[in-house]
């Protein structure tokens, strides 16, 4: 019964799934502490295992029915008031940028790098698979070779997130 107790406590504390996609592993881990109230800090480190870059960004809407390349046209293609991102980063003239979270956020991570999206939720999570899988759904990562007229360069070093992990709250997403 104690192992039992240990084996389950070691999967609430680190669980490591693979994706689907092998150029990337994905680690989670759940962390909870109190300020005035219990809060979760679910933790999803992606590092790329891959010879190329790879592009992450985080969607506010669960998109998972739909394919890469449909994900990919929605962030980077379709028309937010009058710009679309991919328009930004072809625009040579752009003097300066403050992305936004859901709309113009973007990562690059390079081959043998990691980076870490942390989730602040209220409450115990424990092993709540589900909810876990919920929220990662809101986390695309595709290949930079895979989004048409993306070149990873100094061009676009202003649009890049350049810190190695981000923090939101779940309730931000939905």
């Amino acid at each position: 019964m104690i192992r039992l107790g240990l084996v389950l406590l070691g999967l609430i504390s680190t669980l490591i799934s693979y994706s689907q996609k092998e150029f990337v592993t994905i680690e989670r881990s759940v962390n909870e502490f109190y300020v005035d109230t219990l809060y979760s800090q679910i933790d999803f480190s992606y590092s790329n295992i891959s010879d190329s870059a790879l592009v992450l960004w985080i969607e506010k809407d669960n998109i998972d029915s739909l394919s890469d390349s449909k994900r990919i046209r929605k962030h980077f293609f379709t028309r937010k008031e009058d710009w679309s991102l991919m328009k930004i980063l072809w625009d040579g003239n752009v003097a300066s940028f403050v992305p936004g979270l859901f709309d113009s956020f973007i990562k690059i991570i390079k081959p043998d790098e990691k980076f870490t999206v942390s989730i602040l939720q209220e409450g115990g999570v424990g092993n709540n698979t589900d909810l876990l899988n919920s929220l990662e759904r809101h986390i695309v990562i595709v290949k930079a070779s895979d989004i048409k007229g993306l070149q990873v360069d100094s061009r676009i070093d202003m649009f890049i997130y350049k810190a190695k992990s981000v923090i939101i709250f779940a309730n931000w997403l939905k």
